[in-house]
């Protein structure tokens, strides 16, 4: 199949269920109020901009308690003011999460504030069309999308920072539908890289992550969400001509959001290998070809392990 033929299919697709027509056709038409997030705790990444800053502006409006993670103190401080009148609170954090070290920093502040962790939401992404190695080499995108959230999220159980029936939640997309699970595109070198192919694989790797860490804990639920097309920065700073073609039937940064706090406020029992969008799981696969894994669970759980080991601090 051309790549030009492929696109067709799949935007033809999609359109209609990933855009704001989705949203309004799915029964939402707008956020839901989620009241019973009142009191609890949430911890955000990626929380300055888009979908994370919407959903930690809905959660504080709601009456939580928000750690929000970024990595501007200008941002973060613009958030606090907007969230400033309340009911709930934001608590600042800054933490480069490209970074297994800064990850760890993280970690150590959250357990010398003695806070349990409700919901963890873990949003931060990122689509880069370059190739890019971090300081602690390993290839950027890689290190973002996936190694230190599960290097936060393992940090967290091991740490007890999560409270009682803790609930985390994973931002994936629709680009996931590309690639089956698969190790070849997950830190990729120099030559030849192809960051959708990247980011396909790190969104279907979320999938595997979800089913370890509902299974971690006895009372912890793990969901992946796809937020469908949301107009945000990262959209139109990495896919300009889609923000151009597409910008006037994208979601709000809101209704991209809205399936996270659900999640968190009504905690459905998870289904294994089943992607949330729109308050419903839904299919991992559409495509055939995508079906059958080139790589097993326990490989990609396994390279997750070995890297994160290999960047831990010293005891």
């Amino acid at each position: 199949m051309s790549p030009l033929v492929k696109a067709v299919n799949f935007y033809g697709r999609f359109l209609i269920p990933f855009s704001v027509m989705g949203y309004k056709l799915h029964g939402l038409g707008k956020p839901g109020n989620y009241d019973t997030l009142a009191g609890q705790t949430l911890l955000v990444t990626g929380a300055t901009g888009g979908i994370g800053a919407a959903i930690v502006r809905t959660a504080v409006a709601q009456g939580a308690r928000v750690l929000a993670v970024g990595r501007s103190d200008e941002k973060l401080a613009r958030l606090e003011s907007e969230t400033s009148a309340g009911p709930g609170s934001l608590v600042p954090l800054k933490a480069d999460l490209s970074l297994a070290s800064e990850t760890h920093a993280l970690l150590d502040t959250l357990e010398q504030r003695g806070d349990r962790i409700d919901t963890l939401v873990n949003n931060v992404g990122i689509l880069s069309h370059s190739w890019r190695k971090t300081e602690e080499g390993f290839e950027q995108m890689y290190a973002v999308n996936v190694l230190c959230a599960y290097i936060l999220t393992e940090g967290l159980f091991d740490r007890g920072l999560f409270a009682p029936e803790a609930t985390i939640v994973n931002m994936a997309s629709g680009g996931m539908y590309n690639a089956p699970q698969n190790l070849a595109y997950m830190e990729q070198g120099e030559e030849g890289f192809n960051g959708f192919a990247a980011y396909a694989t790190h969104k279907r790797a979320q999938l595997v992550l979800s089913d370890l860490w509902t299974a971690r804990a006895d009372d912890a639920r793990a969901y992946t969400m796809h937020p469908g097309w949301a107009d945000t920065e990262g959209v139109e700073r990495s896919l300009p001509r889609f923000h151009k073609i597409l910008g006037a039937f994208l979601r709000s940064p809101e209704q991209g959001g809205d399936t996270a706090l659900w999640l968190s406020a009504q905690r459905p029992e998870p289904q294994e290998g089943r992607l949330w969008f729109d308050h419903r799981p839904r299919p991992a696969h559409v495509y055939d070809s995508t079906r059958q894994p080139l790589a097993s669970a326990e490989e990609i759980v396994s390279k997750l392990r070995e890297d994160a080991a290999r960047v831990a601090p010293s005891k």
